[in-house]
């Protein structure tokens, strides 16, 4: 596996939690220990102190035409709440290299997190032109359709779980939209694939659907 091929949570909002969209900076590289972007554990991470040395490396990044020390400095800028800094810094690196994926991402991200809804979904789809298969792009992409495009989100859930049956997060949001469509039978299946490999998502289910506990 290539140095860019790798992903990993490096920054979130405390708010953010993983059920709800996959919160975090995508990089090229391993810099901090955590939970994969790809994840689907609902529980929160911390958030990473920066460190004098971060600081360096992300002033070092945007001083340089590498598209991966740039794209390093944008995660380190993230992780340090400097979000306009790490913008900048995702844009120097898609302008040197339009199909990082890694970096389309991340302005998808920041865009959501400021809830400009058209600029996430525009850069989303931009990572997924690179790479169709991105399942942080695919799920993000998939919350932000649900009020709007509800069967267009169902189409990427299924496109996710379909790729990777793990995918707890999705089966559960799926379900939840077959709910909405009057499909309580596809919801059920949804919902039982959710606690089957997650049990505790089961608090999110809704009480009808849950499975039923024996009475002691």
């Amino acid at each position: 596996m290539s140095r860019r091929d790798v992903t990993t949570t490096v920054w979130r909002e405390r708010t953010m939690n993983m059920r709800q969209m996959f919160g975090s900076l995508a990089c090229g590289a391993v810099l901090l220990a955590g939970t994969a972007a790809c994840s689907d554990d609902p529980q929160p991470q911390p958030t990473p102190t920066p460190t004098n040395r971060a600081a360096e490396t992300a002033v070092e990044g945007i001083e340089s035409n590498d598209p991966d020390a740039l794209l390093e400095a944008g995660v380190e800028h993230g992780q340090a709440g400097r979000i306009d800094e790490a913008r900048s810094a995702f844009e120097r690196v898609i302008e040197l290299q339009d199909d990082n994926k890694f970096a389309w991402f991340n302005l998808g991200y920041i865009a959501q997190t400021r809830d400009d809804v058209d600029a996430a979904i525009e850069n989303y789809d931009k990572a997924l032109d690179v790479d169709a298969a991105y399942r942080p792009a695919l799920y993000n992409k998939a919350l932000l359709l649900e009020a709007s495009a509800s069967d267009d989100a169902v189409a990427l859930y299924e496109k996710i779980v379909a790729a990777d049956e793990s995918a707890s997060t999705a089966y559960l949001r799926l379900g939840l939209l077959r709910v909405r469509g009057g499909d309580e039978d596809q919801a059920r299946q949804a919902f039982k694939a959710a606690i089957a490999l997650d049990s505790r998502l089961v608090s999110e289910v809704p009480e009808k659907f849950r499975p039923a506990t024996s009475g002691g």
